[in-house]
């Protein structure tokens, strides 16, 4: 039966805790290196021992000659025999001790074995103060001790390496004398025996410092040797496994070793690299034309002549007609005296890590889709004009370019087309660029172009104008003709600012007096554009404020039917009370509210207050609101239509809304859930300003609706204007075709009102029928219309 794992624990331990207990101090401390150690400390014996043997040998056959015949001589014979012959055989034996190889080494029994010999070689030195001593004359004695105390000294440096050897040769040795001196004349001297106890701890006490020099030596040795190793042995892997390569040069400028790394980084043999110098083959490996390459051979060069260290110093190489570049690292080497010894570095290929930096450098400057610079490199270009505030900077012009109907296209033929597009228009604007200007792609269908080559208004007008006609060109793509207007602002530097900031900030604001113009043109900035962009944002930092004091008041325009002449309704115009410029008209804030997004709140606040006074009203008048398209498209407009008609308690069918084009052909299925919605509650459904938008007769089927208004630029034209009063007919024609009215806006003459009637228009409204007028005054208008109808 085998023993259980219970059993074979407590036995495998035991033994372990055994081992550890048969360890020595020494071997505790130094480990494997602890034969080494004692194999070095019996080399250090041995060879000193043929030394120790002569004067031994001499000292030996000295006394024999002075103590001859004076003591017992067959005695003296053999003292003489075993001291002369021990050191012999102690030679022989310790060097058996010891075994020959890549390393010396010795067995722990060998210290053992070495403290016996010393012992007894001690002892039998011993013999001679002992016997001799105590019959010897003065002369004879002073002969012993001479001898006695040299064989002491000798034997303690000698024995020093091994300490346990030379402490036990001191102590027998001069414990023996002291004996010797108690037996003869010379006992009675009390500090001759004082002086041989000192003598005895002073050698003992060099031996032990000696012994410890020496195993500092030999660990010290051992360390070094032990770091060259692991030194050797990482740079031996470092050369056959590691992408990097270790080159050194002598001060000639020639490469002392040529590792199998360093020969295939360089695609040349051994021979070939050590014939020339470390310089001439980095030259000769150069690509032809390479400015930046010449450029770091002359620094690496300059840091070689002068002897200054380099770090990391790139360069392009052609290596088997192909280029890579590499990266080298260096430092001097100096002799003991200081002067240059050539220098030791190492190289790595870091071609792909160039080209990774190289194209995440491309990626991080350069627009992706188009190729063009993106906007970081173009407001890195720009920052440079605002390196040196107090020189005035090189004359150039900036131009900022926007697609108008980008969005449509986009939305209606798909990104796709859309980043086509882009790409097309990248490479139209490119063909017009002059060497040196920078075209950039800011984002979406922004552009920017920053010319030095057109930096006048002549010049930058021409270029603008060059542009427009460029892009107006269709492009065709895919299976789709597709026509391009875009609109661009132009700035001159110095002219129109001097930093990069206001710069843009010109550009940005003629871009928008562009597109305030029509679109598919272009705007020089003037001063006029800022103090206007000033008196915006003046204007939306009002707005909010009056968003929050309750600065709006809703005025009413009446709105009349043509065949009877009777009121049927008003429509909501909302004016701002402002604090110190008083009324203002909604042209002036409308478009800063719609811009900014404070159009949602105002709007909420117009359709609630007119709800809330159009309850008060006599009869079956409706009130028309107008909702802006972000108000539409929200997904919270029917909300707030029930909201309004609740708090009010105005019957759905007076509230007439009034919308744009622009928010049916945004989003087609929202906006025809909502009206759906709206008309589901009885709200009457009107389209303002019919025929300036985007009409289509696709959307007027498709859509709920109740009325179309017609903008009154095409009313206050029809008794001048032949082309006006088709497009009137045309309107009420079709809106008589789908079963809709028509409201007439912008009537101020009776010729107006006569040809209205006469197309066959359902409703009319504008300054002969009535100006708007406050709330307050809508119950005495109807009061007086009523009357004047009666009297009629």
């Amino acid at each position: 039966m085998f023993p259980s794992k219970a059993t074979q624990a407590p036995t495998i331990r035991q033994r372990f805790e055994e081992l550890l207990n048969e360890v020595s101090p020494q071997e505790a401390i130094d480990g494997p290196q602890a034969s080494y150690f004692r194999g070095r400390q019996v080399q250090a014996l041995m060879r000193l021992l043929p030394l120790i043997m002569t004067g031994n040998g001499i000292n030996t056959l000295v006394i024999c000659w002075v103590f001859w015949g004076k003591i017992n001589s067959l005695g003296l014979g053999l003292w003489c025999f075993f001291v002369i012959s021990a050191l012999p055989i102690a030679a022989v034996w310790w060097r058996l001790l010891i075994t020959d190889g890549a390393r010396v080494l010795a067995q722990k029994s060998a210290q053992y074995i070495i403290v016996g010999h010393v012992i007894l070689f001690a002892v039998l030195w011993s013999v001679l103060p002992l016997v001799v001593f105590p019959s010897a004359d003065h002369n004879g004695a002073m002969l012993v001790a001479t001898v006695v105390v040299g064989t002491i000294c000798g034997g303690a440096f000698m024995l020093s390496p091994m300490v346990p050897a030379a402490m036990a040769y001191v102590i027998t040795m001069c414990l023996t004398c002291v004996v010797g001196l108690l037996q003869s004349d010379y006992a009675t001297s009390q500090a001759l025996m004082i002086a041989l106890v000192v003598y005895m701890v002073i050698m003992s006490g060099v031996s032990y410092t000696n012994g410890k020099v020496f195993m500092s030596r030999l660990r010290a040795e051992a360390e070094t040797e032990r770091q060259k190793q692991l030194i050797d042995l990482l740079l031996r892997d470092f050369e056959e496994h590691a992408s990097d390569w270790l080159w050194e040069i002598s001060p000639t400028g020639h490469l002392r070793h040529v590792s199998t790394r360093l020969a295939h980084a360089f695609g040349m043999p051994t021979k070939a690299l050590l014939q020339k110098s470390f310089i001439d083959l980095l030259s000769n490996m150069l690509p032809p034309e390479d400015e930046e390459a010449a450029a770091a051979l002359a620094h690496l060069t300059t840091c070689i002549r002068m002897g200054q260290p380099f770090r990391d110093l790139e360069i392009a190489v052609e290596v088997g007609h192909e280029i890579h570049c590499w990266s080298l690292t260096a430092k001097p080497l100096l002799d003991e005296t200081g002067r240059s010894a050539g220098w030791r570095g190492v190289g790595s290929d870091i071609t792909h890590t160039r080209r990774t930096r190289d194209e995440l450098a491309r990626l991080a400057n350069f627009d992706a889709l188009t190729g063009l610079a993106n906007r970081h490199r173009f407001s890195s270009e720009l920052s440079k004009l605002a390196s040196d505030p107090k020189t005035p900077g090189r004359p150039c012009s900036l131009l900022f370019l926007d697609l108008d109907n980008f969005k449509n296209i986009n939305d209606s033929l798909g990104h796709g087309v859309g980043d086509q597009l882009l790409r097309r228009v990248g490479a139209r604007l490119k063909s017009c660029v002059a060497e040196g200007d920078l075209l950039a792609r800011l984002g979406g269908d922004e552009f920017a172009l920053l010319s030095w080559r057109y930096a006048s208004h002549e010049e930058a007008a021409a270029l603008a104008e060059r542009l427009v006609v460029l892009l107006a060109e269709p492009c065709q793509l895919d299976d789709a003709m597709v026509e391009v207007r875009a609109s661009m602002g132009v700035a001159l530097a110095p002219r129109d600012g001097k930093d990069p900031q206001s710069l843009l900030q010109c550009a940005d604001l003629a871009l928008y007096a562009a597109k305030a113009a029509g679109r598919n043109t272009y705007r020089f900035f003037d001063q006029q554009m800022a103090e206007s962009a000033r008196a915006r944002v003046r204007l939306q930092h009002e707005l909010g404020q009056a968003l929050n004091a309750n600065q709006f008041t809703l005025f009413f325009q009446p709105q009349m039917r043509l065949d009877t002449g009777e009121i049927i309704g008003f429509e909501a115009l909302v004016r701002w009370q402002h604090s110190e410029r008083g009324l203002i008209g909604p042209g002036e804030f409308i478009p800063v509210a719609e811009e900014t997004g404070q159009i949602v709140p105002l709007g909420n606040w117009v359709l609630r207050e007119a709800c809330r006074v159009a309850a008060k009203w006599p009869g079956d008048l409706r009130v028309a609101v107008n909702l802006s398209a972000v108000q539409f498209r929200s997904s919270a407009v029917i909300d707030l239509v029930d909201e309004a008609l609740a708090e009010s308690g105005l019957d759905p069918e007076r509230l007439e809304v009034e919308i744009t084009e622009s928010a049916l052909i945004e989003d087609h299925d929202g906006a025809q859930s909502t009206l759906m919605a709206l008309r589901s509650r009885g709200v009457r459904v009107a389209m303002d300003d019919f025929g300036t938008g985007y009409s289509s007769l696709a959307y007027l089927r498709s859509f709920p609706m109740d009325k179309l208004k017609i903008d009154g630029m095409f009313v206050r034209s029809l008794d001048s204007d032949q082309d006006a009063q088709a497009v009137v007919t045309a309107i009420i024609s079709l809106a008589r075709a789908l079963r809709l009215e028509t409201t007439a806006e912008g009537i101020e003459t009776s010729e107006q009102l006569v040809m209205l009637r006469a197309l066959g228009c359902d409703d009319v409204q504008g300054y002969l029928i009535a100006r708007p007028m406050p709330g307050s005054e809508v119950r005495a208008y109807l009061e007086r219309t009523t009357l004047a109808l009666a009297e009629h």
